[in-house]
Order: C-alpha cells, then structure tokens, then sequence
C-alpha cells in the first residue's frame, strides 16, 4: 500500500469516526478537519528519506524506460524520454545529498547507476530511435535487470 493510500485510508477513517460518533459543532469540525489537515501535508515529508526517494526515482526511471521501449511512434517516444530524463536528473540530485551514514551507499549505487544510465543512452535508447525494440528490450531485460537488482539491494528499496 503506498504512503498516498495510506494517508488516504487514515482519513476515510477518521471521518467515518467523526460521522458515526462525534457531536461537533462547525466551528470545532473546521479547527480539526484543518489540523488533521496540516498534519496530513506534514507527513509525507517525514516520511520519506533519501534511500526512499533514490528508490522512487529509480522506479520512475525504469518504468518511463519500459514505456519508451513499448511505444510506437517517435513523438511518444521522445515525451517518455523526458520522463526517463527528469527522473534521472532526480536521481542523480538524491544521491548528491545524500550525507554521512548514507553516503557510501551513494557512492557504491552511483557506481552501477552510471553504468546503468551509460547503457541506457547508448544502447536501449539508441535501439529504440533505430526501430530494433527487441534489441533494447534484450538489454533492459539482460544486464540492465542485473544492475537494477544491484541498485535495489544498495539501497535497500522495498
């Protein structure tokens, strides 16, 4: 279940409860429906960690990949290219801040990263603009599964 569901749940709760049990007046529901609220916002950025969002970015990066492989004209291709682009730069940013503890997880991801995103550009990528979808998918599905796995265990993704 993700953090978006979770929240979502919580609330759908929290006001079954209030509708099923509480007396409130306007003024006493707004004050709480706000603070609820307020917390709510809060809490996906207590939530999330480097090591999190370095696993989000990759996630969003492979499937943008996988999307652009599966497209059929150039103008999709190129929009998803983006996507793979933009989670990529994310990425890269993530790892740059990562600090003390975590930092030799950055470097020891940034490692295979720099390989994976090598591949990607030079080789699936330049595939897929050639037409040979099957080639790009042989090596998205080849060593650059392998480096995936790799990166998913740096990190410890879940």
């Amino acid at each position: 279940m993700t953090k978006i569901n979770k929240s979502k749940e919580l609330i759908d709760k929290v006001i079954l409860v209030w509708m099923k049990e509480l007396s409130m007046t306007s003024g006493q529901s707004i004050a709480v429906t706000t603070m609820l609220g307020l917390g709510l916002a809060c809490a996906p950025a207590a939530w999330a960690s480097p090591k999190s969002d370095a696993c989000a970015a990759l996630v969003d990066a492979r499937n943008a990949l996988y999307s652009m492989i599966n497209a059929k004209d150039r103008s999709a291709q190129d929009a998803l290219n983006t996507k793979v682009q933009a989670a990529s730069t994310k990425l890269d940013s993530v790892l740059a801040g990562m600090t003390e503890a975590d930092a030799k997880l950055a470097a020891d991801f940034k490692a295979v990263w720099d390989q994976f995103k090598e591949t990607r550009e030079k080789e699936i990528i330049a595939a897929i603009h050639r037409g040979d979808t099957g080639d790009a998918k042989k090596i998205a599905d080849g060593i650059q599964l392998n480096r995936l796995s790799q990166m998913w265990r740096i990190m410890s993704c879940k």
